[in-house]
Formats: structure tokens, C-alpha cells, sequence
């Protein structure tokens, strides 16, 4: 269960129809079995419930009604087509909105227009560039996000008023004679707002020239996409990311983690601590912890082995609108790509005739994956293979970029990569080419459909919805596992995934026969198994069967699933060994040391702390668990909390200077985790500011951090380095010897062997070298040369040897 509540930080953003005067909360109840059902409907009755997904939502609105809420809100419902789809229109109001007004009605003229072809437009409109710029004027934005509003050139767009709610995508046209304009007859009558007003909440559009292709796109592609194209593309990343961290060119690598056009996930960037880090002038190769931070990101984008692993491709996201909608002009066969508008425009015939009906019903707001290639089978040919998420075998289209179509180019160490060279001819049978029996689906009872709206109208909704839960994953996962075994699908199907879709989120039809198929196929899937060594389980997809059947499975001697996933994990071990080599190199410029040299000390105490509860909670497997974490987290926040708010920064650079003056431990990285611990997590998402917020604080008071630096252009990180940074460290070295160099420099007989000097006399020279590390040799200036056997050697400025 989560709670959203009415005074929650939500960083700007609002809910429309629930203004923080109401004091009011939605509580988030997943279905679960019939014990959380229990639990929902024995819930004190709500002021409003709908269901979305595979949970239901309560809105509680303190000492008001449903019908005291309705009157108030101006709000209207319609169960004419039952609970199912009006609570799929509910939740476009019932959500978080920064882009969103109420207008009255002579403020906003929208067109329904009848010209316009329905089966054309569909989810699809335009919105007037002079709308865009009242809606920002009428708005308290900041900079970025007013910024983000005005040069954004396709929106997701709700509105509400009293003819229904129109939901889509809009284009942004600068010489529109209304505001908005929808096809005829595209408003949806199921909710309404009577009171005479009209709302209006906008959602900015980006594309995105980076893709990773998913574990179902991956195998319905297959054998189109290879597994040594798809290693080879890891291998570029990874390399990618290495150097930028090295070297500090971090453009590449921030536009891999997040849209440079999105202030949504720039947002989210800054958040991030290593963001605002970066953001701030901060060099990753200070601190080895920065360094495992962003080189993890590439870890995230591959996912994990058990059936779930990404690869990253060169690709891209687009949204697709037919040509009509902007006045384009695309020859039929062609695609084009427009990165201003976020969208990839077809030809208005393909749309109609054979893009919606291969691409399971697609619409005028939904995203593609794009994959640019140079087709080998036809002289190397540009071509485009456009596809959804989720998708069934076959749902894809070629086409050939206009001459016109921006470029994706993907960047890698030796510079870019675009239409990689591929073989269209290895593409499996596209779905309008193959001879499908598909079963029908009924409508789900609903005795509440035509009934008022009310809590206990919802009570038949709930449970068909709860009935239906997962049947979607599931049916996915099954021709995800039939294609991965036979090759193909089976020739009679339960049902179209196009409708199997539309019962989980739409319209609520009875999946029921969907679950029993499921079932039996994957039972059946099994069985073939045992029988034949060619239809045995990939073990990648293992763990993707019920428990309860997984033991009954043969697992495959060899499939080119687990030849995939296997090389993918000797590169990610690879590349984590790489990260860990970078990180070695890892450390400080010399004013943590000069500032942190007289808090060492109690720097030393903080590590202490912290690594006491570490050691404590250590496991068997040499393990520790996130409770343990937290404990170290409260541990160390408690010591922090002993010195007065305006010291506790000079602790932490101490902290630092003590971890760094230890260096690394066994040829490791140095352990710093201690100072990059985020605070307790929040009950919804995301975390507190801990001791990592507090500890970029404290580099910004001894001068090596500035404030975050963002471009005027997009809100993109403007603070990565392109040159040297004269205060950037070099290698740090571990010198060996000193404790024998200083024996020799002070005492009365000069040894030529360490092992020739006595155990006691050797630990009483060790033990001077510790203390001296704390205080003497601080700031020593020391000189260094390679030795005729290329041996590095110090000395002190008066020639002695140090080490």
C-alpha cells in the first residue's frame, strides 16, 4: 500500500482537481489475492475509487461525500460503458500535472473538425503555438521548465469540459486558427466536467537516439539481431563509458543516462547526487565511488541474466504521427524521422492500410523503436525497422528514411555509428503474412454498466480486474518462450494481443480463456521438452516458467539465448574489472588534504562507525544486506550529528583525506562508500538528502565544487570537462619501503634488506611512519625518477631516498 498525501513535495508538480485546501490523500492498494481484496473492500469507504492497472486507487477526501466531492470538482461519470473505462479516464485527471490550467469557455476555442479522417487522426490533434504561450504565461515556472514548455513541439494532452475528454498526442502548429483541433466525434463521453469550465494539462514529447532492446524485442527479432551484434554494441558502450570517465568527456555518456530535451529527466539527473556532482564541476576521477556510480549506469542498461537483460542497439525512440497531421509530404514506403517534433511521420496510405493493422492497433500516441540499417541484401539501402513494446512475432515494419529523415548517430570511442550493416532477409514473417486462428473474446459481466456511479458500482469492476491481473505479462511471456523454442507461434491462438491488451487496461473483456491457454501452453512447452532435446527450456528463460513447473523442465544443452547471455555476463565481469582498474586511479586534488589534514582524526572515527556496523553485519557469503546499509547509514549520521551543523563539513573532508590517505588496499579502490551514503529511502520513491548531498557541500565550502551549471538551451548539463582540469590529480602511487628508507636516514646501523632488521625495531619504524602519514609528511614536496631497471623512486628536496 502507498499514500500520496496533499502536502507531499512533489517539486512543482499539482493535481488539478484536488487543490491542498481538501487535506486530501490516495491510498494505493495492489489487488494481490483474495485476502488484499478483503482488505479494499473492508477499506472505510472512500470519496472517490477507480481502478488502474493491478491496483485500486481510494481518493479520501476528509468529511466529504462522493456526491459533495462531484459537485464541488464540476465533475461528471458515466458508467454507460462500466467502471473499466471510466476509470481509465479518471486516471488522466487523477494524476500530477506541471503543464495544466482551468480556462472558461470563451477562453478556449477547440475545433472538433469533420474534414478530418477519424481513422486517421486517431489519438491524434493540434494545438495553437498562442495557446502554448498563454498557458506558460499563466503559469509560475521557473527558467528550465518555462523553457521546456515553450520549444516543445508535441504534447500529450488532456482536456476536460462539458462536451467529454479528449486524450492524445498534439502537434504544435504556429498558425492554427483555434487552439486545439480533434477529428470529429473523438471526445470521450464517459467523464465530463459540467461546471463551465475547461481544463487543459499538457505533457512535453521527446525522442530519444539511444535505445536498449528488451528481452522480448530481442528474441521476436531474432535472427535479425545476432548475438555477436549485439555483444558488439555492449562492447562499444562499455567502452565508451570507460573513457569518458578517464578522460572526463561526459557527453556521450550523460546523453546514454537521460533526454537532454527532458526536463522531466534532467530533473531527475539533478537529483541524483552524481549528477549534481558532475553539474557542479566535479571531476569523477576524484573519488572512486563517482567512478563506480556512472560506470554502473551502463550495468542498469544491460539488465540482469535471469531473462530479463537489455543490450543497448543504435537506435532510437520515436512517436509516430501519420504525414496529415503536420502537412507533410512522405512517399508511401518511407519514413521520416523529426527530432524537433519528437515524432517519426509515415505515409497517411501506409498508416490506413498497413502500419495500425501490423502494429497491433497502434495510434496516433504511441512510441516506436527505431533501427536505422544498411540493408546488406539490397546493396546496403537505407532502411528503418520500426516496432512496439510490447509486441508479438512478426509486428514490425520496414521502411526507407526520407531524404529528409534525421540521421541517428550513436556515439562510440572512435566517434559515431549509424545504419549499422544488417540483413533484412533474417527478419522473421511479418504478421500480416502468416495465417493466425485467433479466439474471441467476450465482454465481461459488468452488472454496475449503465448504473450511477457509486463505491460499491466499482465492486464488480474491481473484480474483473482482479480476475484479469497479470494475464497480460503472462501472454507476452508465453509467445516470448514459444518463439524462443519452436521458432514460431502456434497456429490457433486464444486471442489477438491488441485485444488481450485492451482487456487489461481498456475495456476489461474476459481474459479467462487467455489464462487457461497460457496455462496450458506453458505446461505444454514442458513436456515437449522432456521428449525432445531440441525443445528443451533455454536456461536464461527459466526462471520465467511457474515455480511449480520449473522443476519439470529439461534445460537446453545449447540455444543461442544462453550463448548470448553467457558472453554478455563475461563482459559485464570484464567491464566491472575494468571499472574497478579506473577506479584505483582514482583520488582527491590536494585541497581535500590541505583542508581535511587537522579532522583526519576524526574523519579515522567516522569510518570507524561505520565500518563497525559493516563488519558486524557481514554474512556467511561475505555479504551485506540493505538493512545493514541503513544502519551504517544512521550509525554515521549519528556521529555527524555530534558536532555543531557548521563543522560537520570539515569532518566529512576529513573523512575523505584519511580514506585517500590510506589509499588503495590489496590493489583496490579506495572504500569511500561512507561518504556518498543517500538518506532514508521515502515510503513512494527516492530517497532523502544524506550524507552524499551533505558531503558536495562540503567540497563547494573549501572551493573544488561551484554551483550546478545547466545550458539555456534545454536544461542539458553544461559542467563536463573538455580540457584538463589543472586541479584534476594524477595516478596515485603507494610508496614501499619508507618505514626501512627512514630506519636508515636516523639510526646508527643502515640496513640493505628489510628482512634483516629486527620484528620489534621493524614495527617501532612502521609505527613513526603511521603517525608521521597523520602530520608530517603533509604537504611535503617529494621528487621522483625511474631508476635504470624502470624502477619509480622519491626523494626528499635535500636527495635522500623516501620511497
Amino acid at each position: 500500500m502507498t499514500v500520496i498525501r496533499h502536502d507531499d513535495n512533489r517539486g512543482g508538480l499539482a493535481y488539478p482537481f484536488l487543490p491542498n485546501d481538501l487535506q486530501w490523500q490516495i491510498i494505493s492498494r495492489p489487488f494481490g489475492d483474495d485476502e488484499a481484496l478483503n482488505k479494499i473492500f473492508q477499506a472505510d469507504p472512500p470519496t472517490l475509487r477507480w481502478v488502474k492497472d493491478d491496483k485500486v486507487l481510494d481518493l479520501q477526501v476528509s468529511g466529504m461525500n462522493t456526491t459533495e466531492f462531484l459537485n464541488r470538482s464540476g465533475l461528471q461519470f458515466s458508467m454507460h460503458k462500466g467502471g473499466y473505462v471510466l476509470s481509465k479516464r479518471l486516471s488522466r485527471v487523477m494524476r500530477p500535472y506541471r503543464y495544466w490550467g482551468f480556462f472558461s469557455e470563451d477562453e478556449v476555442t477547440i475545433d472538433y473538425n469533420d474534414f478530418l479522417d477519424g481513422k486517421l487522426w486517431d489519438g491524434s490533434g493540434q494545438v495553437s503555438r498562442s495557446f502554448i504561450q498563454r498557458l506558460a504565461d499563466s503559469l509560475e515556472l521557473d527558467e528550465r521548465h518555462r523553457r521546456e514548455l515553450l520549444h516543445s513541439n508535441r504534447f500529450e494532452v488532456t482536456t476536460l469540459h462539458t462536451g467529454g475528454q479528449d486524450k492524445g498526442h498534439v502537434l504544435v502548429v504556429d498558425d492554427l486558427a483555434v487552439d486545439f483541433m480533434f477529428p470529429a466525434g473523438s471526445a470521450k463521453q464517459e467523464l465530463a466536467l459540467v461546471d463551465g469550465r475547461i481544463f487543459i494539462g499538457l505533457q512535453p514529447i521527446h525522442s530519444e537516439d539511444q535505445m536498449c532492446l528488451d528481452v522480448q524485442s530481442l528474441i521476436n527479432l531474432h535472427p535479425f539481431f545476432q548475438p555477436e551484434h549485439l555483444l558488439a554494441w555492449a562492447g562499444m558502450e562499455s567502452a565508451l563509458f570507460l573513457e569518458g570517465i578517464g578522460n572526463g568527456r561526459l557527453e556521450s555518456i550523460l546523453n546514454r543516462l537521460y533526454d537532454a530535451e527532458s526536463v522531466a529527466d534532467l530533473d531527475s539527473l539533478a537529483d541524483w547526487h552524481v549528477g549534481e556532482y558532475i553539474a557542479s564541476g566535479g571531476s569523477l576521477m576524484w573519488f572512486a565511488g563517482m567512478v563506480k556510480a556512472v560506470a554502473k549506469q551502463h550495468l542498469n542498461r544491460l539488465g540482469s541474466r535471469a531473462g530479463k537483460f537489455r543490450a543497448p542497439a543504435p537506435g532510437g525512440r520515436y512517436y509516430i504521427f501519420p504525414a496529415a497531421v503536420g502537412n507533410r509530404d512522405v512517399p508511401e514506403g518511407h519514413i521520416e524521422l523529426d527530432p524537433d517534433c519528437a515524432t517519426a511521420w509515415v505515409n497517411d496510405s501506409d498508416w490506413l492500410n498497413t502500419i495500425v493493422d501490423v502494429l497491433g492497433g497502434c495510434d496516433g500516441d504511441d512510441a516506436l523503436w527505431i533501427f536505422p540499417f544498411a540493408d546488406m541484401d539490397e546493396e546496403r539501402k537505407h532502411k528503418i525497422l520500426i516496432w512496439r513494446s510490447p509486441n508479438q512475432l512478426g509486428e514490425y515494419v520496414v521502411l526507407e528514411p526520407t531524404a529528409n529523415s534525421h540521421t541517428i548517430e550513436w556515439a562510440i570511442p572512435e566517434g559515431t555509428l549509424s545504419y549499422p550493416k544488417m540483413k533484412s532477409r533474417l527478419l522473421p514473417n511479418r504478421i500480416d503474412s502468416c495465417h493466425y486462428q485467433y479466439g474471441q473474446l467476450t465482454e465481461a459481466s459488468d452488472s454496475m454498466t449503465g448504473k450511477s456511479y457509486s463505491i460499491a458500482a466499482m465492486s464488480s469492476t474491481i473484480h474483473r480486474a482482479a480476475a484479469n491481473q497479470g494475464t497480460l505479462g503472462s501472454f507476452c511471456n508465453v509467445t516470448m518462450l514459444c518463439k524462443a523454442i519452436y521458432g514460431r507461434l502456434p497456429e490457433k491462438l486464444p486471442a489477438t494481443l491488441e485485444d488481450v491488451i485492451d482487456g487489461s487496461v481498456k475495456t476489461g473483456l474476459d481474459l479467462s480463456p487467455v489464462k487457461a491457454w497460457n496455462q496450458m501452453a506453458l505446461t505444454r512447452m514442458a513436456k515437449h521438452g522432456q521428449k525432445n532435446a531440441n525443445r528443451a527450456m533455454p536456461a536464461a528463460l527459466l526462471n520465467r516458467l511457474p515455480e511449480w513447473l520449473r522443476s519439470q523442465a529439461v534445460v537446453a544443452e545449447s540455444h543461442w539465448l544462453d550463448t548470448l547471455a553467457g558472453a554478455m555476463e563475461m563482459h559485464t565481469a570484464q567491464y566491472w574489472a575494468d571499472v574497478e582498474a579506473l577506479a584505483t586511479e582514482a583520488c582527491p586534488p590536494i585541497e581535500v588534504f590541505e583542508h581535511g589534514r587537522d579532522w583526519m582524526p576524526t574523519g579515522k572515527e567516522l569510518r570507524q562507525a561505520y565500518s563497525r556496523v559493516i563488519r558486524q553485519a557481514i554474512n556467511a557469503n561475505d555479504e551485506v544486506d540493505d538493512t545493514a546499509f541503513d544502519a551504517a547509514r544512521i550509525a554515521s549520521e549519528a556521529f555527524l550529528n555530534q558536532w555543531p551543523a557548521g563543522k560537520q563539513h570539515n569532518v566529512l573532508i576529513g573523512a575523505a583525506a584519511y580514506l585517500y590517505a590510506q589509499g588503495s588496499q590489496n590493489g583496490e579502490p579506495v572504500r569511500d562508500a561512507l561518504i556518498w551514503q543517500l538518506g532514508e529511502k521515502r515510503e513512494v520513491s527516492g530517497r532523502e538528502s544524506g550524507i552524499a548531498q551533505s558531503m558536495l557541500e562540503a567540497l563547494r565550502q573549501i572551493g573544488l565544487l561551484g554551483e550546478p551549471m545547466w545550458t539555456e538551451t534545454a536544461g542539458a548539463l553544461l559542467y563536463y570537462r573538455e580540457e584538463d582540469c589543472p586541479k584534476c590529480a594524477g595516478v596515485p602511487v603507494r610508496l614501499n619501503g619508507v618505514w626501512l628508507n627512514l630506519l636508515n636516514a636516523t639510526g646508527d646501523q643502515q640496513y640493505s634488506r628489510m628482512s634483516e632488521v629486527p620484528p620489534a625495531q621493524r614495527e617501532q619504524a612502521k609505527a613513526r611512519i603511521a603517525d608521521y602519514v597523520q602530520d608530517k609528511f603533509r604537504g611535503m614536496m617529494l621528487f621522483t625518477e625511474v631508476t635504470d631497471n624502470n624502477r619509480v623512486v622519491t626523494r626528499t628536496p635535500h636527495g635522500n631516498l623516501f620511497g
